[in-house]
């Protein structure tokens, strides 16, 4: 699917969040949205979902304005991956998992099918988590929360896949296998991200988003810069080049309002 954006602004409470966003995302694409804290970045999220019409400008999804597609026919082909609600849910972890089959039930199905159970633990399996399968939500850890709202996204079998902080929760090898895993599916996708690393080693391409503008935007080495990093974070940065397979590395260093280490002497 292809994703287009185009000079957006969008409000949220009266406020003006974001102010003429522009970029494209290819079909097949994996496109990371960076930016501090109250970027707009969960906000592009939910206009690029369809769930939030545009004050101005536009986001079309394969040529088709994203907020006035139906929102059963949105949900079959887009799935939104959120930041993990804290709110404790009476429902096995596989039920969770087969309420993103509901746009494909007919009007009249009262409940889930053999079929869907099957199809929820193989979204399960794919997330690895096929062990909490029969556990309650509210036994879940934080990690074991966040494995299954992907396993939730996935059984949509979406063409369009937007993820919210999706390593949240998870310790360093889950955030890897997490990373892996949705490079590997091949669909085209957006990802909100906090980690700099994880976006370097995820995405083709960054949106950089500083108070609801694009602030930069290009491949990880293009955006992942010293200079851009200093002046949108905030902080001093040294970027090095993995020896392996030549994306940049991020060391944060400090603020930038403080002074470095004095060198050693010799």
């Amino acid at each position: 699917m292809e994703v287009r954006v185009e000079s957006l602004a969008a409000t949220r409470a009266h406020r003006e969040v974001l102010t003429e966003v522009s970029f494209t995302v290819a079909p097949g694409e994996i496109v990371g949205l960076l930016g501090p804290n109250g970027a707009g970045k969960s906000t592009l999220l939910a206009s690029i979902a369809g769930m939030l019409a545009p004050a101005r400008g536009a986001v079309l999804l394969d040529g088709e304005p994203a907020h006035r597609i139906p929102r059963r026919d949105i949900a079959r082909r887009v799935a939104l991956m959120e930041q993990q609600p804290d709110r404790d849910i009476p429902l096995r972890a596989a039920d969770i998992v087969e309420l993103g089959l509901l746009p494909f039930r007919g009007r009249f199905d009262r409940g889930g099918s053999a079929h869907d159970a099957s199809l929820a633990r193989e979204a399960l399996a794919a997330a690895g988590a096929a062990h909490v399968a029969d556990r309650p939500w509210t036994e879940l850890s934080g990690g074991e929360r966040q494995r299954v709202s992907l396993a939730r996204a996935l059984v949509q079998r979406p063409r369009l896949l937007l993820l919210d902080e999706p390593t949240n929760h998870l310790d360093v090898r889950a955030q890897l296998d997490t990373l892996a895993f949705v490079a590997g599916l091949g669909i085209t996708a957006v990802a909100a991200l906090h980690d700099l690393d994880h976006a370097a080693r995820l995405c083709s391409r960054i949106v950089l988003l500083d108070r609801g503008r694009v602030a930069a935007l290009g491949t990880p080495a293009e955006v992942l810069a010293p200079d851009v990093i200093a002046a949108v974070y905030g902080v001093r940065a040294t970027v090095l080049t993995h020896p392996e397979d030549g994306r940049p590395v991020i060391a944060l260093d400090g603020a930038v309002d403080q002074a470095p280490p004095p060198e050693e002497g010799p």
